[in-house]
C-alpha cells in the first residue's frame, strides 16, 4: 500500500466511523493510566462500549507484524486490568499484496478486521457498523379510517364511529366514550328507561 493510499484509507476510516457513531480519540491511547502510541482509536458511540484500535501492518513485514501484536496485546492486558468491559476490536491497515497476515494471535486479544483499499472500507469495516433497514414498503392506509368505513353504517354507526375516533385520541378517550355510552344507555337520553321508580 502505497503512503498516499493508506492515507486515504485512514481518511475513509474516520470517515466511516464518524458516520456510524464512533468518537475519533486525540492523542495518545489512554488505558488505565498508561498511553499507547496507536495510528488511530475510537470510542463506540451513545448505547455502546466497543473501542477500536487501527493498527498499520501496511509494510507486511513480520517485524512489523510483531510489533503490532505487542501494541494490541498491552493494550489488551491494560484493559483487563481496568477491569474494562469495553471489546476489542483492532482494524489492520493491511496490503493484500504485500504479504498474507496471520491474525490469528490477535484473534486471542479481541475482533480483527482487515482493511485493505480506500474504496473497500465500509465493507471491510460492515461487521462494527451498525445496521441501518431501510423501510421497503409503502405504508397502508389507516386502519382506524378503515373501521370507520366497515363499521360506518348500521343502527349504532354513530356510536361506532365515535368510539373509533375516540382511540385515534388515545386509551383514556375510548375509556370516557365507553363509560359514556354505558351511562347513556341506562338514561333517558340513550334510550327508553324500562325500569319505573
Amino acid at each position: 500500500m502505497t503512503p498516499e493510499a493508506r492515507d486515504q484509507t485512514l481518511v475513509q476510516i474516520d470517515h466511516v466511523l464518524g458516520e456510524a457513531g464512533y468518537v475519533a480519540l486525540d492523542g495518545p491511547l489512554t488505558v488505565g493510566g498508561v498511553p499507547f502510541e496507536v495510528t488511530r482509536a475510537y470510542a463506540a458511540g451513545l448505547g455502546f462500549i466497543d473501542l477500536v484500535v487501527v493498527v498499520d501492518a501496511t509494510d507486511g513485514t513480520t517485524k512489523q507484524l510483531q510489533r503490532g501484536y505487542w501494541l494490541v496485546e498491552r493494550i489488551a492486558r491494560a484493559l483487563d486490568q481496568a477491569e474494562s468491559r469495553r471489546p476489542l476490536t483492532v482494524v489492520l491497515l493491511h496490503d493484500e499484496l504485500a504479504a498474507r497476515v496471520n491474525t490469528e494471535d490477535f484473534l486471542r486479544l479481541g475482533r480483527v478486521l482487515l482493511v485493505t483499499a480506500p474504496d473497500r472500507v465500509s465493507v471491510e469495516l460492515a461487521p462494527i457498523l451498525p445496521i441501518v433497514i431501510e423501510p421497503t414498503a409503502e405504508p397502508g392506509p389507516d386502519p382506524l379510517d378503515q373501521l370507520v368505513r366497515r363499521h360506518g353504517g348500521g343502527q349504532d354507526a354513530p356510536r361506532k364511529v365515535e368510539m373509533i375516533e375516540a382511540a385515534k385520541l388515545g386509551p383514556e378517550q375510548v375509556q370516557s366514550r365507553l363509560l359514556k355510552w354505558i351511562d347513556n344507555a341506562f338514561t333517558d337520553e340513550g334510550g327508553r328507561e324500562d325500569v319505573k321508580a
